[in-house]
């Protein structure tokens, strides 16, 4: 998780822990499948990776194979980890402010970047984006998957996540999609940032809020729907306003103050902030303007 003191905050959700660890990097979610095979036996090695491949204290026993995932799937399903720099600067995008302020994307090459309709995956590190397009199986002439934790072999990064662009280049779609990162808010707001900073109008594209609205992906009959089947676009210029309105909430105590409001045994709103106001929780500008309008 190195780079985190250089402002790469976003690290490997916990599940993708066994993959990065695993010196062949086999594929996590069949990784965890063997995981819970090695946990229902009662744990008969003290490293689950001498279990895994018949190695120290458990040198030559037969190799585990299990029928959800067979072992010939688990050692050839593996997910490429770049530990080269120079291979990852071949992936390194760049982004340009265009007369009305609209975000191209050029390759390393200089070239538009036009992306398929799924988009690419991309990862903001060091303050320099990086994007290609996500292989999801190994077929054909893939023979490693390519994944969000591909371009720095599984290190800490600033945001991560998928964009689009249309058919000349230009930034269209934004989603904070990335299982193996799970980006949060404070990764989208590195990322507007990045974009800002470039002198891109966050209004020409949009962003997918379901996260930060809290959009529910669940079914009337119960199923979960894919992040993709339930998107709920905004602005990137909504997006960041409305995330720079909370984190000054949060700065100046409001959520507490409504955290209070609502615990209150009060039945009018002027008892509760009055309650709020003795407490000495409404020390800020903001609180007090909401106890000042409230006895108008």
């Amino acid at each position: 998780f190195r780079g985190i003191n250089r402002g790469n905050y976003a690290q490997l959700h916990r599940k993708a822990w066994l993959e990065v660890s695993d010196k062949y990097h086999r594929y996590g979610k069949n990784l965890r499948l063997y995981y819970r095979s090695w946990e229902r036996l009662g744990y008969p090695t003290n490293q689950f990776f001498d279990w895994l491949d018949s190695k120290g204290e458990a040198a030559g026993q037969t190799l585990p194979n299990i029928d959800e995932c067979p072992r010939s799937q688990l050692d050839s399903d593996t997910v490429l980890y770049i530990t080269n720099p120079e291979v990852t600067q071949g992936y390194a995008l760049t982004v340009h402010s265009q007369e009305d302020n609209r975000c191209l994307v050029l390759d390393v090459d200089g070239d538009p970047v036009q992306t398929c309709p799924e988009g690419w995956i991309f990862v903001l590190r060091d303050s320099t984006l990086y994007g290609a397009q996500k292989v999801t199986s190994v077929t054909g002439r893939s023979k490693q998957r390519f994944h969000h934790s591909s371009f720095f072999g599984g290190k800490a990064v600033a945001a991560a996540g998928i964009f689009l662009t249309d058919e000349n280049g230009y930034l269209t779609r934004l989603y904070p999609h990335s299982g193996h990162y799970r980006p949060g808010e404070a990764d989208m707001q590195r990322m507007l940032f990045h974009l800002h900073h470039n002198g891109i109008d966050l209004r020409t594209f949009e962003m997918d809020t379901q996260q930060i609205l809290h959009v529910t992906r669940h079914n009337p009959n119960d199923t979960k729907k894919k992040k993709i089947q339930s998107l709920h676009m905004k602005s990137g210029n909504y997006v960041a306003n409305f995330l720079g309105h909370k984190a000054r909430f949060i700065s100046n105590g409001v959520f507490s103050q409504i955290h209070l409001l609502r615990k209150a045994n009060v039945t009018k709103v002027s008892e509760a902030l009055e309650q709020i106001h003795n407490s000495g929780a409404c020390t800020n500008k903001i609180g007090h303007r909401m106890y000042s309008s409230a006895g108008q």
